[in-house]
């Protein structure tokens, strides 16, 4: 089978034949003219061989140009298939090319995910030991805050005892007053109007420190139910910082009022006391006026209370809120000080201050009322003329 590359090669090899037979074609016919003795029948078969050569030439070629056709054809059809075979191998190129950078780029993301995750662990291994730091640091501080408060608070019922606007006949647990029952031992008692106050410091490791005080109260008013020594008041002194985390600071059980108090409360009320304790008439009293007095001690003491909770509260409010503030981004944090700093400080007249506090409770609250629902200073006269 001819291919492409002999097929040229071969067309000028066949020109020459045909050229070599018409000389030989001719050389015969010279010859036979120089011989014109010659045999016509010689003449007649080379006559009839050329013409079978001439044929024969004329068929090859024929076939010569058949096979260049031929040639062309496939040259063109080699040319296209070239052609899209270049196309493809671009196409190729370029998919390989697309692959390897999205290969590469799911390596990174790959790389990247797997960096991300191992960031995210530490950070829940960091979440969780801080967690654990800070949880074994509030136990640190709980149990330090209760492990003496039972015996600071009998110290300090002590010494303000001892002093002269606040000064009563003090017993302890190891100290009762003489016929005393021994099954009830309270930390601290002060003998008033010839009854007994008694002062009970309350340790608590709990985290329930509302239900650890909702029991003491009954527990308390268990024992001491039916004591006519006792006063119908008794006070339960826990840590101030503990104050905050209790919804209720008043009990009452088995007509007992149980307050629940904090160690700066125990001087304004053992000074509240020795004032009734002072008065002359107290001893002739009427029950249920000397009843009232009470009532109205305990109410100011439970609002005081109640005051220093949540102001105690607020207070820790806003220390967690300038401790997120310390985290802000440093430039917006210094620009904020620096604003701060120029900021006016609050003033308050010491008179105002004077009046306020000097002034009838009535009149404060008028006052408060006009800042909260202020009035018009046009009446509906002026409105009138104007119309």
């Amino acid at each position: 089978m001819f291919t492409c590359g002999t097929l040229p090669r071969m067309i000028p090899l066949y020109i020459l034949l045909g050229i070599v037979l018409v000389g030989i074609g001719y050389m015969i016919y010279a010859q036979s003219t120089v011989n014109s003795g010659g045999d016509n029948q010689i003449i007649g078969e080379l006559k009839s061989k050329l013409t079978q050569l001439q044929s024969e030439k004329d068929k090859l070629a024929g076939q010569g140009k058949e096979l260049y056709d031929r040639y062309k054809s496939l040259e063109s059809e080699y040319k296209a298939t070239t052609k899209e075979r270049d196309a493809l191998s671009a196409r190729i190129t370029k998919f390989e090319s697309t692959e390897e950078q999205r290969q590469k780029r799911h390596e990174d993301m790959a790389t990247k995910l797997e960096a991300a995750k191992a960031a995210l662990d530490d950070e829940k291994v960091r979440i969780r030991r801080e967690d654990e730091e800070r949880q074994a640091t509030e136990l640190e501080e709980r149990d330090r805050m209760w492990n003496d408060h039972e015996q600071r608070v009998v110290a300090l019922l002590g010494e303000i005892a001892k002093k002269e606007h606040c000064k009563f006949p003090a017993f302890s647990n190891t100290n009762l007053p003489e016929g005393f029952s021994g099954s009830l031992k309270p930390d601290f008692m002060i003998e008033f109007l010839e009854q007994y106050v008694i002062f009970d410091a309350k340790v608590s490791r709990s985290q329930d420190l509302q239900n650890y005080i909702k029991e003491s109260v009954k527990k308390t008013a268990a024992k001491i139910k039916g004591n006519t020594s006792i006063y119908s008041t008794v006070y339960l002194v826990v840590p101030t910082e503990a104050i905050g985390d209790l919804k209720q600071q008043h009990f009452y059980e088995e007509g007992y009022n149980f307050f629940i108090v904090s160690p700066e409360s125990i001087e304004p009320i053992l000074a509240s006391l020795k004032r009734i304790e002072s008065y002359e008439f107290a001893k002739e009293m009427d029950p249920k006026e000397r009843e009232n007095i009470v009532d109205m001690i305990a109410a100011f003491h439970f609002h005081i209370s109640a005051r220093n909770a949540h102001e105690l509260g607020i207070i820790k409010h806003g220390l967690d809120t300038l401790s997120k503030a310390e985290q802000l981004s440093p430039d917006i944090l210094a620009d904020a000080l620096i604003k701060k700093a120029k900021m006016r400080h609050l003033n308050l007249s010491t008179a105002e201050t004077k009046e306020l506090t000097t002034a009838n409770p009535i009149e404060v609250q008028k006052e408060l009322e006009e800042l909260v629902q202020p009035k018009a200073k046009i009446t509906k006269e002026d409105l009138g003329s104007t119309a």
